[in-house]
């Protein structure tokens, strides 16, 4: 059933190229991509899609799909977030590959040191994430020595490489409109909930962190279960330190930190359609 209903990478290619890529797709790194090319000149693109975190919520992993060349552990990467453009670069920065591993539902393959992944698949890559939001687009750094890809794909001649689209979820109205209030009952763990809303922020797509003008640390989620699931695992994935047990608290993990959270506020939007009489 899947041989015959799910298409090959070369030919579901193009389609998603036209959809996430905003360069020009005449240009070299658009062509490269849209052959699903993995030869030694081919430009190294990777569209990362999400962060998967660790068991114990201290790391995460890189999901992405493979679209032109290919990568393996030891590579140094461009990383450019969702904020990047030709003319202001800011969001972008290095990192070098620690790991590589193939999913497989639950569990992962791990890759060889020596062995390199080509276009069409998709990988995890660990050691890039304290550099990546939530998506991001991967290419080689000009410095690399130890890869096989040599084309440099910023050359003066070639279009720069841009960005893939950040995700958009329509189906649930693109924006985060439900907010909480979170701070810590324990003042002195602050630091550790501050950690926690920014692994938040890595591991949920829609999910948002903000800092009000008052103080407040504030979460935004899509509505009440979404930020059901952002609390639990707030409390007892993503905090970090070691908390005292206790069982007559509920707001307490028993690694976490204890906090305290708000009523949720839902956030109304209204417009002018005509003028008035």
């Amino acid at each position: 059933w899947m041989v015959k209903h799910v298409p090959s990478p070369k030919v579901a290619a193009k389609p998603k190229i036209l959809r996430s890529y905003t360069g020009s797709l005449q240009s070299k790194i658009a062509k490269s991509m849209l052959t699903c090319s993995s030869t030694s000149t081919s430009p190294l693109v990777v569209h990362i899609t999400k962060l998967l975190s660790s068991t114990d919520g201290q790391s995460f992993s890189a999901f992405g799909r493979i679209y032109s060349g290919s990568i393996a552990a030891g590579d140094k990467v461009r990383v450019l977030g969702e904020n990047y453009t030709k003319e202001d670069d800011e969001d972008e920065s290095f990192a070098i590959v620690s790991g590589v591993s193939i999913p497989q539902g639950r569990r992962k393959i791990g890759v060889g040191s020596g062995s390199r992944v080509g276009a069409g698949n998709w990988v995890l890559l660990d050691g890039i994430d304290g550099a990546i939001s939530k998506t991001a687009t991967l290419t080689l750094a000009d410095d690399n020595s130890n890869n096989n890809n040599t084309s440099n794909i910023d050359s003066e001649e070639e279009e720069p490489l841009q960005i893939f689209r950040p995700l958009k979820f329509p189906q649930a109205g693109n924006e985060s409109v439900m907010k909480l209030a979170v701070e810590p009952l324990n003042p002195a763990e602050l630091p550790k909930m501050v950690e926690g809303l920014r692994r938040i922020s890595k591991s949920y797509p829609m999910a948002q962190t903000r800092v009000e003008e008052s103080g407040e640390h504030v979460l935004f989620g899509t509505g009440e279960m979404y930020l059901d699931c952002i609390m639990h695992d707030l409390r007892n994935v993503y905090s970090s330190g070691t908390a005292t047990t206790t069982t007559t608290t509920t707001n307490r993990s028993n690694s976490g930190v204890e906090i305290k959270v708000s009523d949720p506020v839902v956030a109304f939007r209204e417009t002018v359609s005509e003028s008035s009489s």
